[in-house]
């Protein structure tokens, strides 16, 4: 298999390698696509087929055939053709001054190429509707780089054997489609609020504006009452079941939302994700608002 996508790039990108200076690494992409293949519901097996890893010295060789032996990973990823500006951007866009964390990255704009195809004798094709659900997804859905859980690195595409989505609800159903089909458990809305086409940078304050930071001591205590279900970076980190992207459609931006269902992963249920969501209706509008008519 081989997919040629174009990226074009609708928030800032944060994204380095071992200098500060902002970079497109095919490694980030690898692990997106990976970390999808799971969300999705990718066995280990299938995993292991696809994206390699080490020998497991107790795999059982009847039941867990690939974890007897190290795998090569047959997924390659190629970045070419990157043309972007780097400069400082605010982290925290809804904060002031030095409090809004600026980082070196490549400004609203930048695009580059991605090259995906296997190696080592090719997949499987049922390995390959797999690789292929997984990079759906991640173009329906992800993003890339830091702060990527709460929009930024979000981005439009171009792949002619995926065409991106023209309306808000075709763009939802895209991705409960591909959901359902993965039987995967998790949740997914294209918000309703339009926010005009110079705004990206808006839409993303309004999902970095959200509950228990450095200062908000009470956010944080409710927050771990419902088993920190935004993440926690305090008393050991925790990633965010609770994930947003920016999409552009018809000439318009607005948020998506994504809920990982995976409690066994998150340890977090449904019944957190709407407590949160009514916590943010009532303390920060701008998106709670939009997430309770939603979810």
């Amino acid at each position: 298999m081989k997919r040629i996508i174009d990226l074009e790039f609708i928030t800032p990108l944060f994204s380095h390698g071992a200098t500060d200076q902002p970079e497109i690494r095919p490694a980030s992409i690898r692990g997106q696509l990976h970390a999808w293949f799971r969300i999705l519901g990718g066995d280990i097996e299938a995993e292991r087929r696809v994206f390699g890893g080490i020998r497991q010295g107790r795999a059982n060789p009847q039941t867990m055939p690939s974890q007897g032996k190290t795998l090569a990973s047959r997924v390659v990823v190629r970045v070419s053709d990157v043309d972007g500006r780097g400069t400082d951007i605010p982290t925290l866009p809804h904060k002031q001054g030095g409090n809004a964390s600026p980082r070196k990255a490549f400004d609203v704009g930048a695009k580059c190429r991605i090259t995906i195809m296997d190696r080592l004798g090719g997949l499987s094709q049922d390995d390959e509707t797999l690789l292929n659900r997984a990079i759906n997804a991640w173009l329906l859905m992800g993003t890339l780089g830091y702060r990527a859980t709460r929009a930024a690195g979000s981005f439009v595409w171009h792949d002619e054997s995926f065409p991106m989505p023209t309306k808000p609800l075709a763009y939802e159903d895209a991705c409960r489609d591909l959901l359902d089909e993965s039987k995967a458990k998790a949740k997914v809305a294209v918000l309703s609020k339009e926010y005009d086409y110079d705004s990206s940078e808006i839409a993303r304050r309004d999902v970095s504006d959200s509950l228990g930071g450095r200062d908000d001591r009470t956010g944080q205590e409710d927050l771990s009452r419902i088993h920190d279900p935004l993440g926690r970076v305090f008393g050991g980190r925790k990633t965010s079941p609770l994930k947003y992207r920016i999409v552009r459609i018809g000439g318009k931006f607005r948020i998506l939302a994504f809920w990982d269902g995976r409690s066994e992963v998150t340890g977090n249920t449904d019944r957190d994700l709407y407590a949160v969501v009514d916590l943010l209706a009532q303390r920060k509008p701008r998106i709670g608002e939009q997430l309770k008519a939603k979810f």
